[in-house]
């Protein structure tokens, strides 16, 4: 019975479901169901990216496995009704659990997850590749009605010109809460870092700290004059100094709503540090804050900081280390690594943990040296008891 329960709970944390459904949970939306049409058409798109070797939302005509221009379009194709498509993919990761990780650390992604309007959901893996396609099974259901209406919304459905009914539009999003934030109020093991997304909120930086988003729900607020006054992070107590806001007035990609506004920290969060937000609007007239709180992740592996292009630290034999080189500026990235060792060391692993942060275990006698090079850095490790 005990391997029974260990078996299902591995089984369902590595099912994408669950962990899309724990984390639209955690912050009080809807769950998601699976929809075979959906799945088909993530399906499809995960053989065109694999084929063609292209990352994409858009595919082209005459590349291998087309099954439609735009998300809509293969999801159209795949017998789907509606138009109302959300699209969410990832390329790099060794499981579902590390892609939508990743994803919901990129800010465009992680609304698309947390999107108030959405209750259904297909998705698909080949090798690296994961595809997510959401959609809205009210709206869907409708567009295969005969029935017209009089009002709502048009080019909802496979026929454009098919009207959809306020009441069924707002159907999913009135059951959710009016406000959303990420990372949720005591969220534990929150990520430190974000690098790029595709398109890239952030330009002018390579790297920086997990964002801060909030969403207000557009069934209560899309009709609002939403007016933000200061959106501010703390670091146990202490205000975190260098941050940049995206709200829809200055989005370079002009992806996020109104009703959507993020703070990017532009330097990676403290690992097991407390974080505060504070954010204050101005809704209609009247002044609404909120502040909430949540803790990044610890490193249980030993973490050696590396400041500048050169230095000495000391290390144990046998141990596996994270090596973090602090950015030397926004777009610093490792590249090019190399080590150089003598008799007396060997090399358990070494690798790259992220763009900035290097793991390695190593075994050998007290006072031998490990010299590790990258293209912009020179730093000597030596072991002692």
């Amino acid at each position: 019975m005990k391997k029974l329960i260990i078996f299902l709970a591995v089984f369902l944390f590595a099912d994408p479901l669950f962990t899309i459904n724990e984390y639209r949970k955690a912050v009080g939306l809807n769950p998601l169901e699976e929809n075979p049409s959906l799945t088909l058409a993530a399906k499809w798109h995960t053989k065109y990216i694999f084929a063609n070797n292209e990352i994409t939302h858009i595919q082209r005509k005459y590349g291998r496995f087309y099954s439609g221009k735009t998300p809509t379009d293969r999801a159209i194709s795949c017998a789907y009704e509606s138009r109302f498509v959300i699209e969410n993919l990832s390329r790099g990761e060794k499981s579902y659990n590390e892609s939508i990780k990743d994803l919901f650390g990129a800010i465009y992604h992680r609304l698309g997850f947390l999107n108030f309007n959405i209750n259904e959901i297909g998705f698909y893996r080949l090798n690296d590749i994961y595809v997510y396609d959401m959609g809205n099974s009210f709206i869907n259901e409708a567009c295969k009605i005969n029935g017209k209406e009089k009002s709502g919304f048009a080019g909802l459905c496979r026929d454009k010109n098919k009207i959809i009914s306020k009441d069924v539009f707002y159907n999913q999003m009135k059951v959710n809460p009016k406000v959303v934030f990420w990372p949720y109020n005591g969220m534990q093991n929150t990520p430190a870092v974000f690098y790029e997304e595709t398109p890239d909120p952030l330009p002018d930086y390579g790297v920086c700290g997990y964002p801060v988003s909030i969403s207000f729900n557009p069934y209560y607020y899309e009709n609002k004059k939403i007016n933000l006054i200061s959106f501010e992070l703390y670091k146990n107590g202490k205000k975190v100094q260098k941050t940049k806001i995206i709200t829809s007035k200055n989005d370079v990609n002009r992806m996020l709503k109104k009703t959507e506004f993020v703070l990017f920290p532009l330097e990676r969060l403290e690992y097991g540090a407390h974080y505060d937000v504070k954010a204050d609007f101005v809704i209609e007239g009247r002044i609404k804050s909120f502040e909430w709180g949540f803790d990044v992740e610890e490193k249980t592996i030993p973490v050696i900081t590396v400041v500048g292009t050169k230095g000495k630290y000391f290390i144990k034999p046998d141990i596996t280390y994270l090596i973090y080189f602090k950015p030397l500026d926004a777009y610093d990235k490792l590249s090019h690594l190399r080590y150089e060792f003598k008799r007396g060391i060997s090399m358990n692993k070494i690798g790259y943990k992220d763009a900035n942060t290097v793991y390695l275990n190593v075994s050998g006698y007290p006072g031998k040296t490990l010299k590790i090079t990258t293209d912009k850095r020179k730093i000597i490790l030596v072991i002692r008891k």
